[in-house]
């Protein structure tokens, strides 16, 4: 059996920046003056943040540029990163069984390179990422599987060999267009129902895990 890879997301599968990206994106609104619903941050989850601002302004603020949005959800969500960002749960021991068992490994991001760079380090986890595809490195970002297929790329993998950890469904269509075997597991707030492409569904990081070791990896 070919040796796998493994491509992981960062935000909401790794770490539980998603749940206060939502807090920030509640508090924008309640300044610009904007209903926000659970169903459209569901919508632009794991997308660019050059993707998602502009369907913002388009939908709710058409006197914002897209710019001006982005920047302000940046600086309402660094405010909640600094004090309250943490591992998900089962993300270390996830990362150290790929580690120990000596799999290619990238992380792909939707997420510029800087911020990327700063909460791995944070969370004391950046030694187990030496290949990165971020925000930068894509043309058109998830649900495209260009990120997706960048990353195989990075760890020499063809995109079929290679399984995804994803937890929006942005992210779950990316990984399947590359043709990869998708293990979802939902953040708070992403819909079971709709992670219906995904390979795999669990609860939680420990039961994606449980997947790989029932597989025979």
């Amino acid at each position: 059996m070919t040796s796998p890879g493994f491509l992981f997301d960062l935000d909401g599968l790794l770490i539980n920046s998603e749940e206060l990206s939502k807090l920030a994106f509640e508090q924008m609104c309640s300044k610009i003056g904007c209903e926000f619903s659970d169903d459209y941050h569901a919508s632009i989850r794991g997308k660019r943040k050059s993707q998602w601002s502009q369907e913002f302004v388009d939908s709710f603020s058409p006197s914002s540029s897209a710019r001006e949005v982005a920047d302000l959800h940046t600086s309402l969500l660094l405010r909640q990163m600094d004090t309250s960002v943490q591992l998900m749960p089962g993300a270390k021991e996830l990362l150290k069984w790929v580690e120990k068992n000596r799999y290619p490994r990238a992380l792909v991001t939707s997420s510029d390179l800087n911020y990327t760079r700063t909460y791995l380090e944070k969370l004391g986890i950046q030694r187990f990422f030496r290949q990165i595809v971020t925000a930068e490195d894509v043309v058109t970002g998830k649900p495209d599987p260009e990120p997706y297929m960048i990353g195989a790329t990075r760890i020499q993998k063809e995109p079929q060999a290679c399984y995804v950890f994803e937890d929006s469904i942005n992210g779950v269509i990316s990984g399947k267009a590359a043709g990869s075997v998708v293990i979802a597991v939902p953040s708070t707030g992403s819909d079971r129902k709709q992670m219906g492409s995904a390979d795999y569904v669990v609860s939680t990081l420990a039961e994606g895990l449980d997947v790989l070791k029932a597989m025979g990896l």
